[in-house]
């Protein structure tokens, strides 16, 4: 587990999450090998006779798939995966030089700290020798508890904020006034993430639940508990989260809420919060904290913290610091002995069909690349990418936003009153490509190498401090727009509504997404539809709620929304109506947004080239089914249908292409091919 605890590590608290992101994370770039739905039955095809009229994506791919194999602790593989293992390498060779020159460096210089950490990481003698060393002092100090006034203590520890998931604060822009910057109070973070896991009582829902349990037990008797003091306080421990997770909405219950935002924007005053939550009194904990100035506070889910406030009374105290003290072991077991870093394996294996095999460097790389991420960001781009290489994106960014604004002036559905905020919207989007304006200044952050008496965790919770302390004090200040939510290095991009912008990180601008020898069209069928698609996103189920400041804000007339929610609907329906080659369905109302803006992007793009003098579209249909390319474990593939906003690769590339013309006439695909759809079964809306 350990990418998903450096992930949760790094990210902020705030638990309403508005970026929408092109994918999930350039390690979690998942895919399906699914075949697409037709008019009639879904048919399968045999990838050594196929044709590209009958299934595109495995026409384009076929050599691709049939010798691709996955990577040594991979659970899923393709070209983001590829283009990020090409990135992990050129920061794996910063690294190395960095340790060969280091005597160059100066103390407390960025450069040290890189390696410290990286070194950390690697050195299992150190790990093993301390123990569980690095840990005892949070856990001791939870013993101590004996009052609901001691719990509070320890929850308005700042780095308890990390090493417990009971109560989660963070500091983050206002959805109804963007400008300004205030204070959330999130959902418990579930062991699982997914409430659904606890609430399956299927087959597969048991088998997790029970390689759950069994992760928990491990690390208490790698902790020194008995198997039966295990078992109990895991059971304990498991019933709390149940409890939690019956309040929480799952993933696809969240997705499928048209009024999520709305029921996650819940405004309280600080006394009516200790009237909400008495045994909690978050009053005390805000103080200990230094937010007890907040001057607004929004509760994202006012009914669990209800039921937390039950779990939290005078005569449960034993159970809470079980609770927080089995948070300490799972969030802190991967940067500890190797065996505590083992014992996920099993558990890994039954979610995502993948034990953790990969090579220590690579780990070390991985958590070097996330934890100081902007500091090797600022070296990666130095000698890594090219001004050219962002001036020439920026000027494909700007060609598709002045064609998006003709596809909004040429809407026949929406009014013109509509249309003029659309278009200011759009005007107004910021765009970011490649790497921050502005570096933040890391010199107050310390990282001892264990020979200097420091450790892996301990620096962890240095830079967890660190950025905490930092994203606390813009409470009630002006938001940073200049502020980037991915580093330079991540092959990815993302909108984000608060900030109405959208950012393409240095790492994903590279073959096969732009290459400056490439020709047009297949740059636009690269990194040309991920600018359409993070710019469609803008105005998909989500974005489309918030106006051109960011502000969560109805800029429509009553009728033209309908009729987007019309079209939305018939966006729903034809994804759900796909069938994949287990049995199960796409989910279009998890996959709404995304699916909009795929749809939106591959159209935007389609408009430039067909513009170009002998445009060659084959290009751009062709690549763009390449970077779309990949494969998964099966656990893999039915985790992400439970869990993930993105439809499956395969039918990003079929089911996408199959709603234009310009596909149609350039392959002569007619009725009689499996890749056709009628023009009255298309869909669309940008």
């Amino acid at each position: 587990m350990m990418k998903q605890k450096i992930k949760k590590i790094r990210k902020k608290l705030t638990i309403f999450i508005l970026i929408i992101s092109l994918c999930l994370n350039n390690n979690y770039v998942y895919a399906y090998e699914n075949n697409i739905h037709n008019e009639s039955n879904m048919i399968n095809i045999s990838q050594r006779n196929v044709r590209l009229e009958d299934d595109f994506y495995n026409a384009i791919n076929k050599d691709w798939l049939k010798k691709a194999k996955l990577p040594s602790g991979y659970t899923t593989y393709g070209t983001f995966e590829e283009t990020g293992i090409k990135v992990n390498q050129n920061i794996k060779n910063i690294i190395e030089n960095i340790q060969k020159n280091r005597e160059e460096y100066i103390e407390n210089s960025d450069e040290l700290k890189i390696i410290n950490l990286y070194e950390n990481y690697l050195d299992n003698k150190s790990k093993k020798q301390q123990g569980i060393d690095p840990i005892s002092k949070y856990i001791n100090k939870v013993n101590t508890i004996k009052t609901l006034g001691d719990l509070r203590e320890i929850l308005g520890n700042r780095e308890y904020l990390h090493l417990q998931s009971l109560i989660t604060v963070g500091v983050d822009a206002d959805l109804k006034n963007s400008d300004t910057n205030i204070l959330y109070i999130g959902e418990s973070n579930l062991g699982l993430g997914n409430s659904e896991y606890y609430k399956d009582n299927s087959n597969k829902g048991k088998k997790i639940q029970k390689a759950y349990k069994k992760y928990i037990a491990k690390l208490y008797t790698l902790y020194g508990d008995s198997k039966s003091i295990a078992n109990k306080k895991t059971k304990n421990f498991y019933d709390m989260e149940e409890k939690l997770a019956k309040i929480i909405p799952t993933i696809k219950e969240r997705a499928e809420d048209s009024d999520r935002i709305n029921k996650f924007y819940n405004i309280y005053k600080l006394e009516e919060l200790d009237e909400l939550a008495p045994n909690i009194k978050f009053s005390r904990i805000l103080e200990c904290l230094n937010l007890s100035n907040a001057e607004k506070i929004v509760v994202n889910n006012p009914e669990e913290i209800k039921v937390i406030d039950t779990l939290i009374n005078v005569n449960d105290i034993e159970n809470i610091k079980n609770f927080i003290i089995t948070n300490i072991l799972m969030k802190t077991a991967d940067f500890l002995s190797i065996d505590f870093r083992d014992a996920s394996n099993d558990l890994n294996k039954i979610l995502y069909g993948s034990c953790d095999n990969v090579l220590d460097e690579d780990k070390a790389v991985g958590l070097v690349n996330s934890m100081l991420c902007e500091q090797v960001g600022k070296i990666y781009v130095k000698e890594y990418f090219s001004e050219e290489c962002k001036n020439e994106v920026e000027g494909i960014t700007k060609e598709i936003i002045n064609n998006f604004k003709k596809r909004i002036n040429n809407l026949t559905w929406m009014s013109t009153i509509t249309k003029e905020k659309a278009l200011k919207k759009l005007e107004t989007i910021n765009v970011k490509i490649g790497y921050p304006n502005k570096w933040n200044d890391y010199s107050a952050l310390t990282i001892r190498s264990y020979a200097e008496g420091g450790s892996l965790v301990e620096n962890l919770i240095n830079i967890y401090n660190l950025e905490t302390e930092k994203e606390f004090s813009y409470l009630n200040y002006k938001v940073d727009n200049d502020s980037w939510a991915m580093s330079p290095q991540t092959v990815n991009a993302y909108y984000n509504p608060i900030r109405n912008e959208i950012v393409f990180p240095a790492a994903i601008l590279q073959n096969p997404f732009y290459d400056r020898k490439s020709s047009k069209e297949k740059n636009l069928g690269g990194i040309g539809v991920v600018i359409g698609h993070e710019l469609t996103h803008a105005f998909d189920n989500v974005g489309s709620q918030f106006d051109e400041t960011g502000r969560l804000n109805n800029w429509w007339t009553d009728s033209d929304y309908n009729e987007f929610n019309n079209r939305s609907k018939k966006v729903i329906a034809y994804y759900s109506s796909i069938e994949l080659e287990n049995g199960e369905f796409v989910n279009g109302k998890l996959t709404v947004g995304e699916n909009i803006s795929d749809l939106g992007g591959v159209a935007c793009v389609l408009d430039i080239a067909k513009e170009l003098e002998n445009s060659n579209l084959k290009d751009l249909f062709e690549n763009y089914a390449t970077i779309w390319k990949g494969i998964s474990t099966k656990e893999m593939k039915l985790y992400l249908l439970r869990n993930d906003v993105h439809s499956p690769k395969k039918v990003r590339v079929n089911g996408v292409l199959s709603q234009f013309e310009e596909f149609y006439k350039t392959y002569d695909i007619n009725s009689e091919d499996k890749m056709y759809v009628y023009p009255e079964n298309r869909v669309g809306l940008w």
